[in-house]
């Protein structure tokens, strides 16, 4: 893992982050992340987690040292939400793409239902099968199957699955 601790510093800096600011954001000491900015020390697989989920960049993007041409996934690795008779499976998660932007399958079970929510950032959504209806800041959307919708995410949305429904997300934070 040569040079993994100089990618580490330059990520952290490239954010404009002190050593304390960064190691406070990571929940490590100053002098652990010192160490690991040095080489000195490689960082555990946990701390390695946490640099990545802050840089919002993926994990093999510090070890590689050559830019990745190709990349295949396997689906048995990719992260699968599940949440009250809906999955979201997450396809290309954030710095994969861009340190902004998430790309997610979803399947929901006919009469499933997603809470209100809102997070920051914009939505797209693809409806490759099924229907639903979506509120979106209040008003509701009939959605079905070949529909497409770009929303403000930082808007409460609530959905309701009519019928068996997949659609693709790409998630875009602010």
């Amino acid at each position: 893992m040569e040079g993994l601790g100089s990618k580490i510093r330059e990520e952290r800096k490239a954010l404009g982050l002190t050593l304390e600011q960064f190691a406070e954001l990571l929940g490590t000491s100053t002098s652990m992340l010192q160490r690991v900015e040095t080489g000195v020390r490689s960082p555990s697989v946990d701390l390695l987690v946490e640099i990545a989920n802050v840089c919002r960049k993926p994990i093999d993007e510090f070890l590689n040292n050559k830019p990745i041409g190709f990349r295949k996934f396997d689906p048995s690795n990719q992260k699968t939400i599940h949440i009250s008779g809906c999955d979201i499976t997450i396809l290309c998660p954030y710095g994969l793409i861009s340190k902004d932007i998430v790309v997610s399958h979803f399947r929901g079970k006919k009469g499933a239902e997603i809470e209100p929510q809102r997070h920051d950032g914009y939505c797209w959504v693809y409806i490759l099968k099924g229907s639903c209806t979506f509120e979106h800041d209040g008003v509701q959307h009939e959605l079905k199957k070949g529909d497409s919708i770009f929303y403000d995410a930082a808007k409460p949305q609530h959905l309701k699955v009519k019928s068996t429904l997949e659609s693709i997300r790409i998630t875009i934070r602010r």
